[in-house]
């Protein structure tokens, strides 16, 4: 038993190894201008990157535009990314600005506008397919409260629940001490369990 878990972990290993020796071909021939490499990178990474801003946006149209557009910039910066270092890291980042500000717009929008503060759903009723996939009363409710919470908090929660992230990586990558994320963390859920008790 001991063994088999030895196995599987020491095979797990070498395939990370070998996922990033094989990345970093590919961003290597992308930097010598291989557009079908390009092609590649997009592949391994949109669907985890997807699920990352789809945490912070609760919006499938928006984060299909926020994801398109992350690659089209790291396409456009290429030339600025240092081999040696992982591709996703800085990829999410760019993507991650992308959904801030487009968060900062729609809150400025929606306080100019005055909008019907109770109950107001801006989604159109007519469900996309991969919109379809979530169409449960529950993870609908999910993650209209995800949204609603402050942009700071969900980030946290997104990245620790749906990125699989430690606290040592969530404070390395927000630039924030790890007791800032523990306690960032601890207020998202409380808010999102007042928000959802009836479901629990």
């Amino acid at each position: 038993m001991v063994e088999k878990k030895l196995e599987d972990s020491q095979g797990a290993m070498v395939a990370r190894v070998e996922r990033r020796r094989a990345e970093q071909k590919l961003l290597s021939a992308v930097q010598n201008g291989d557009k079908q490499a390009f092609g590649q990178l997009v592949r391994m990474h949109q669907k985890r990157l997807f699920r990352f801003i789809y945490g912070l946006t609760g919006s499938f149209d928006v984060t299909e535009d926020i994801v398109q557009e992350a690659f089209v910039k790291a396409h456009g910066a290429i030339d600025t990314f240092r081999l040696g270092y992982d591709f996703y890291p800085w990829l999410s980042t760019i993507a991650r600005n992308l959904a801030y500000n487009h968060i900062r717009r729609e809150e400025k929008k929606e306080s100019l506008d005055k909008i019907q503060e109770a109950g107001y759903d801006p989604a159109d009723g007519a469900l996309g397919p991969l919109e379809s996939l979530l169409d449960s009363e529950g993870q609908k409710r999910f993650y209209a409260a995800l949204k609603a919470l402050p942009e700071k908090y969900r980030t946290v929660f997104v990245l620790r629940h749906f990125e699989d992230m430690d606290y040592a990586q969530i404070a390395s990558y927000l630039k924030v001490p790890p007791g800032t994320v523990d306690s960032r963390l601890y207020r998202a859920r409380k808010m999102l369990l007042e928000q959802l008790q009836d479901l629990l």
